[in-house]
């Protein structure tokens, strides 16, 4: 009897092992899935006029915008939306897609799709690069040492959040070793906050964000405080001359 009961136990074990095992290689096996080559042709052509060169020459990555990183509040919130990358159930509704692409001029376009009230994408927006080294991609390829691709699971682009010193989208990762780092493109000087590009912790992003804040509220502070100096010196002097000319 007792062997019967460790052999069926040992078949639970397994079995539990072969799920665990198995749920781990499907939410490392996909990422995003980006729109078709036709989507993105109607989403970019212009005037109705189908440009099928465009899928040749372009890059593409994912911009979450539903929630800016200053709302969100938890690592484990922000783990659970690079989880939602991965299952391809992350909300896409508030996001965008943004398209690299390289002009015979030399010069790179990020043109942003957004998605319309009827869920279809639209060009909302484009910027113009003179040095591919610029964009958004080459920056994320160059922190992550690596191409970057749509392909790579694991990571997630946040949107630009203005109430932020980081002006740009701020890519997530979780490592191998279980660890998720906020990545910073680009060294960044303003506000008396200076923050050099790398991977950081959520903690310290938020650091980072509560420091600029604090720094903004103190400078509106000083500029009210100023003002408040000059109407008062204005005050007293008008009182002064009231009372000067009343006297003569």
């Amino acid at each position: 009897m007792e062997v019967k009961v460790n052999n069926k136990a040992a078949k639970i074990s397994v079995f539990i092992f072969f799920c665990i095992f198995s749920l781990n290689i499907c939410i490392n096996s996909f990422a995003l899935t980006p729109p078709s080559n036709d989507v993105l042709i109607n989403a970019l052509s212009k005037n109705g006029e189908s440009n099928q060169s465009i899928v040749d020459n372009t890059e593409l990555f994912f911009v979450y915008n539903a929630v800016p990183v200053s709302k969100i509040k938890s690592e484990d919130e922000l783990r659970e939306l690079v989880f939602e990358s991965n299952t391809d159930t992350i909300d896409i509704k508030d996001s965008s897609w943004v398209v690299t692409e390289w002009q015979p001029s030399d010069e790179y376009f990020e043109r942003v799709l957004s998605y319309d009230d009827r869920g279809k994408l639209f060009e909302a927006e484009n910027l113009i690069y003179e040095d591919k080294n610029h964009t958004i991609t080459a920056l994320m390829s160059d922190l992550l040492g690596e191409q970057y691709n749509t392909g790579m699971t694991n990571i997630l682009l946040l949107g630009a959040d203005r109430t932020t010193p980081f002006g740009s989208v701020l890519p997530v990762k979780v490592f191998d070793d279980n660890s998720l780092k906020i990545g910073v493109l680009v060294d960044i000087e303003r506000d008396k906050i200076s923050i050099k590009k790398g991977w950081y912790t959520f903690d310290e992003i938020k650091k980072f964000i509560a420091l600029y804040n604090s720094d903004k509220f103190s400078t509106v502070n000083s500029i009210i405080f100023s003002a408040g100096g000059i109407i008062a010196v204005l005050s007293v002097g008008f009182i002064v001359c009231e009372k000067y000319r009343k006297s003569l």
